[in-house]
């Protein structure tokens, strides 16, 4: 059985919730776990389960956006099925965030900027996740500027350190630059009151986190309890 998890994205100002990162989950032995190869669910199954789920979404909840590796971006099955079912997201603002995860594929870069056209001419957002880590450096956000419409900088991926301090000659630099470009710009990875105390001078559009809302359980129209639960802690 596979079914998504979503992350509460909070707005900077107010602090509040307005949507999910989803994260996809497989049932095995009893336990929800992590998929260990993304590459076997098809665009149809992953589609599917997104127009049988957002429909169970708190009204306030409208900014989704939902993983894809760069071997997804670049296969049109995947833009083809999103955009297939775009009519039926009432209400729903679907972002695509492009993955920093190492492609099996040679993926050349024309292939990710046509990708990319594709994505923002059929009118979605595209988000670049984990700007810094893994492929998503400098050079890819510049070869995809004029398409991408957010950048996300996840604090974890830097841990551990001995204080923020330690990394925000990173942070600034994002920051500026997508100010400079006009990104949006979202910081991930706040664990407590006093990272948000800190990193809300950095002037974000948005943060994630666990001192936030962890990653809960989604359910479906067809699903036997199909009730969210909106608890977030909000600072």
């Amino acid at each position: 059985m596979l079914r998504f998890w979503g992350q509460p994205k909070f707005s900077r100002e107010p602090l509040e919730p307005i949507g999910y990162e989803l994260f996809l989950r497989e049932y095995n032995t009893g336990n929800w776990e992590i998929p260990t190869d993304f590459s076997k669910f098809t665009a149809t199954q992953i589609t599917d389960l997104l127009t049988r789920t957002t429909p169970e979404f708190p009204q306030k909840m409208k900014h989704i956006s939902i993983n894809l590796d760069i071997d997804q971006f670049v296969d049109p099955v995947f833009l083809q099925a999103f955009f297939a079912i775009k009519q039926q997201l009432s209400g729903i603002q679907l972002s695509i965030e492009l993955t920093e995860r190492t492609g099996q594929l040679n993926i050349s870069p024309s292939q990710l900027v046509t990708a990319a056209k594709r994505f923002n001419d059929a009118g979605f957002y595209i988000i670049l996740d984990d700007v810094s880590s893994g492929d998503n450096q400098l050079a890819r956000v510049k070869l995809l500027n004029d398409f991408v419409h957010e950048y996300k900088f996840a604090i974890q991926n830097f841990r551990p350190f001995e204080s923020l301090e330690d990394i925000v000659p990173n942070l600034t630099f994002w920051r500026d630059l997508a100010q400079k470009n006009q990104k949006l710009f979202t910081i991930e990875g706040v664990e407590s009151k006093q990272d948000l105390l800190i990193l809300s001078h950095y002037q974000a559009d948005m943060f994630q986190g666990y001192a936030l809302g962890r990653p809960i359980y989604l359910p479906t129209q067809d699903d036997p309890d199909s009730v969210i639960s909106e608890s977030t802690t909000c600072y």
